[in-house]
């Protein structure tokens, strides 16, 4: 059975109820107890691979998958409350012995003044690899999401949550109305094939993937 997510309309419903019976404050501190929460979800279908993005040098983290970004109300106040990764393995390594030993996936935020202008003209979450770009991000804050090692298996699922307990709890105290959290990712030590390495150089593998990835992000937040 799916789990009942709320919109911003439902909470303000569920507050304007409870007002008949409890006072302004501890109406939203039930609807906040309870963890009647909006979310924004978004969701990155497996790529092609490294390849495609321009510009990555070998073993430099790109932006493989970004949210959207957390609203902002008048007169609300917007928290963070929980963020929830899922990445699922659906192919192997693509390209024989030159998948890199392991693959680091880090949650980063994003600013608006961050990304570029061109994000106008495509979807930003349908390739962020495009836009956004380590160098830029004025945040540098990096939270480790999952350290996939050499030969995880097809069909392998991890579900990472944090929320205000969790050590990585810097990243929802860091977030403002109109920052997104990208998940950056780095191919680590790439394993070099002979087929690429020329009399004159040695082939560099561009942020390597071991696998292809699918990526959910799910951010829960009170208003």
């Amino acid at each position: 059975m799916a789990t009942f997510i709320p919109t911003q309309a439902d909470v303000f419903a569920a507050r304007r109820i409870l007002l008949d019976f409890v006072p302004a404050e501890l109406a939203i501190m039930i609807v906040d107890f309870a963890e009647y929460w909006p979310q924004l979800t978004s969701k990155r279908e497996a790529l092609s691979g490294a390849p495609s993005v321009p510009g990555v040098k070998r073993d430099e983290e790109w932006c493989y998958a970004i949210s959207a970004p957390l609203p902002y109300f008048p007169r609300t106040i917007t928290a963070p409350r929980q963020v929830k990764f899922t990445l699922e393995c659906v192919a192997a390594c693509t390209y024989d012995r030159v998948c890199a030993n392991d693959t680091i996936f880090n949650a980063a935020i994003v600013k608006s003044k961050d990304l570029s202008k061109n994000t106008l003209y495509e979807p930003l979450e349908a390739n962020p690899e495009r836009h956004v770009r380590a160098a830029t991000l004025s945040d540098p804050g990096r939270w480790l999401v999952h350290d996939v090692p050499y030969g995880w298996a097809v069909g392998s699922k991890q579900e990472i949550t944090w929320d205000c307990t969790s050590k990585e709890s810097a990243l929802l105290d860091s977030l403002v109305c109109g920052d997104r959290v990208a998940l950056m990712v780095k191919g680590m030590v790439c394993r070099l094939s002979f087929k690429f390495i020329t009399s004159s150089n040695m082939y560099q593998a561009p942020g390597w993937m071991n696998c292809i990835y699918s990526v959910t992000t799910e951010i829960r937040y009170s208003i």
